[in-house]
């Protein structure tokens, strides 16, 4: 297959009267099946001479490409990137720090068929293919650390006829995104270049400056030549023309039948072998060693090809495991989740296939197929979460108060709370029935369910008192919104309990089958969790959830907490799914370290996560 050409288009505008904004647009050649493309901005210029510091940087990055031209693409990247944020790191060091906060660039390497691309600040690359534009690398702050200049990257592969544009960012301050992929189809890029060159021209003010790459990649076609059929100018002699012959004849034979039920072998007697004469025998057993050596033979050679059909599907096998993982990581450069989740179970199944017949290339494979996995299935592993409390009395119930975390397990003696200190409740009674559920309700206080009864902890009397109780219930959850106490009765209803004063008011939120529930939450709707799916509740009418495509589906969740996103825990894998109200996967959280976990907060303020594991609570930021 012939490689992909690269056709360059670009823009650079910049007013001769601008001296706050220095522009940088280079292309290089690093060798004949890579090209390097390198896009720079620095704004806010106080003096001139710090438009050195640009010029500086290019030659940084420029050089750290050439040094490591050599290698393949992903590994050049790599090393180039890493030497690019250390001498930037440097450059800092010895004082040249007003580029700092003000730079950004974006760096597109084209290796073969694949593209690598890490930007900075104010930079941004769209891929245009099949008529759509798709941000493939969205624009950053500027950034105020030298040693992560370069922190946001992906890679992914061409196809003939993609276009790729590099930009600056404020390019779409003045053409909208909407009209910029419809110049980008309506036209040529040459000509759309010029387009969107001419509204930028008309938009240009003394302060603004312009630049950007509007690439198109495509395979060259060789002509193959064109071949005249022969043409004969005089009638052929009767001798020039070809008589056929008539072909052979096929004689049919008639062979006797053999009756093979009546043919009979002779059985071999040891008597026979001893009445041979001496030439005979020698002759009986050479001609058995050359018999028995032959079938060994045939039976080596027989494994030998087979092994050789055995090698020959594991190479095949490892070139398609290869292509699937390239596959899927054009999907997920494109954003395509469920494109991506349909080529990771290619993958899986050509892995599975793999290990079969070779564990030890399944194994050197292993690794790239791992790391696709997660990437699909936006996996995260905490192996050291921090210890945030040591806690007493194994508690598996998990509540916020507006002080701190409230504590129970089924024993109505465990309650505690932590507020800055950690603090047993000692109470003058005791219920009869196990705890269920905890929950801090303000016009109550300390609310714990127990089957079918609400308590809630009187302080200046320090017992239980019966806050209420519903008839026929059996409780599993609380859960409070707003001003409200919700509790989710297994028999079929959630009940909102209202009130003040010791007086309280039930009333029936929602209805249906509840007896399978885990656990529930509520925004403005209320959502119920089972073990392999969930239930939206909105004015009270069911609706089913969609949960996102995962490589490892929900199977046994255990808790769920609702706020700006949604947050599944599934204690027996251990992980939390973070999933948008839309039911799309945002990130999967493993505590593979972890032994019981039981229950868990959420504070996207602080964007912590509080996660229970028997005597320990567990802070995580996320």
């Amino acid at each position: 297959m012939s490689k992909l050409d690269t056709q360059i288009n670009q823009i650079y505008l910049s007013p001769p009267q601008n001296k706050k904004t220095s522009l940088i647009l280079y292309e290089e050649a690093l060798s004949t099946n890579s090209q390097v493309f390198i896009l720079a901005q620095l704004k806010d210029l106080l003096r001139k001479s710090e438009a050195n510091d640009l010029k500086r940087i290019s030659e940084i990055i420029l050089t750290s490409f050439r040094n490591n031209k050599k290698l393949p693409g992903e590994t050049l990247f790599e090393q180039a990137l890493s030497q690019v944020n250390q001498n930037l790191a440097d450059l800092a060091h010895e004082g040249h720090k007003s580029w700092v906060g003000k730079f950004s660039c974006l760096i597109c390497l084209k290796s073969g068929d694949d593209i690598y691309l890490a930007n900075d600040g104010l930079t941004s690359a769209w891929l245009l293919r099949r008529g759509e534009v798709l941000e493939i690398l969205p624009a950053e702050k500027l950034n105020r650390h030298p040693l992560k200049t370069f922190q946001n990257f992906t890679q992914g592969k061409l196809k003939d006829n993609d276009g790729l544009i590099i930009t600056t960012a404020n390019i779409f301050d003045y053409v909208s995104l909407e009209l910029f992929g419809r110049l980008l189809n309506q036209y040529p890029l040459p000509r759309a270049c010029d387009e969107i060159s001419k509204i930028l021209r008309d938009s240009l003010g003394i302060e603004q400056a312009f630049c950007t790459f509007l690439l198109q990649f495509s395979r060259k076609i060789a002509e193959a030549p064109v071949s005249m059929p022969l043409q004969m100018s005089y009638a052929p002699l009767p001798e020039d023309i070809a008589v056929e012959s008539p072909g052979p004849r096929l004689v049919k034979l008639h062979l006797p039948k053999i009756n093979l039920k009546g043919l009979k072998f002779p059985q071999f007697h040891w008597q026979y072998f001893k009445n041979l004469t001496r030439a005979g025998k020698f002759f009986f057993i050479s001609f058995t060693i050359f018999l028995l050596m032959f079938v060994i033979n045939l039976g080596f050679y027989a494994l030998k090809i087979n092994a050789k059909k055995t090698q020959d599907k594991i190479n095949t096998l490892v070139t398609q495991i290869n292509t699937d993982i390239d596959n899927t990581q054009s999907a997920l450069i494109y954003k395509n989740d469920d494109e991506a989740q349909a080529q990771l179970k290619i993958l899986e199944s050509d892995w599975a296939t793999l290990q079969q017949l070779s564990q030890d290339k399944a194994d050197e494979v292993g690794p790239k197929v791992e790391q696709i996995k997660n990437q699909v299935n936006k996996i995260n592993i905490i192996t050291n979460p921090k210890v945030y409390v040591d806690l007493k009395r194994h508690p598996i119930f998990l509540a916020k108060s507006p002080s701190g975390f409230l504590f129970a397990n089924q024993d109505s003696n465990s309650l505690s709370l932590f507020a800055g200190n950690l603090n047993d409740y000692f109470l003058l009674n005791s219920l009869k029935n196990n705890i269920t559920s905890i929950a801090h309700f303000t016009p109550a206080g300390v609310v714990v369910s127990t089957n079918n009864e609400l308590h809630r902890i009187d302080t200046t009397l320090k017992q239980f008192e019966l806050m209420m109780s519903i008839s026929d219930a059996d409780i599993i959850s609380l859960k409070t919104y707003a001003t409200s106490l919700y509790a989710l009765d297994k028999n079929d209803q959630i009940v909102k309990i209202t009130g003040s004063n010791n007086k309280y008011q039930t009333q029936v939120s929602a209805r249906g089958e509840f007896n399978e529930a885990r656990d529930f939450s509520l925004d403005k709707d209320i959502y119920v969790l089972f073990p392999d799916h969930m239930i939206k509740y909105v004015s009270g009418q069911p609706q089913a959830f969609p949960l996102p495509a995962m490589s490892d589906s929900l199977t046994n969740a255990t808790k769920l907490s609702v706020a700006s996103n949604i947050y599944i825990l599934e204690a027996n894998k251990k992980r939390l799914l973070i999933v948008s109200k839309q039911g799309a996967l945002i990130n999967q959280i493993y505590f593979p370290t972890t032994g019981s976990l039981t229950d868990f907060s959420v504070d996207e303020a602080q964007r912590s996560i509080y996660l229970l594991d028997d005597n320990k609570l567990f802070k995580i930021t996320f």
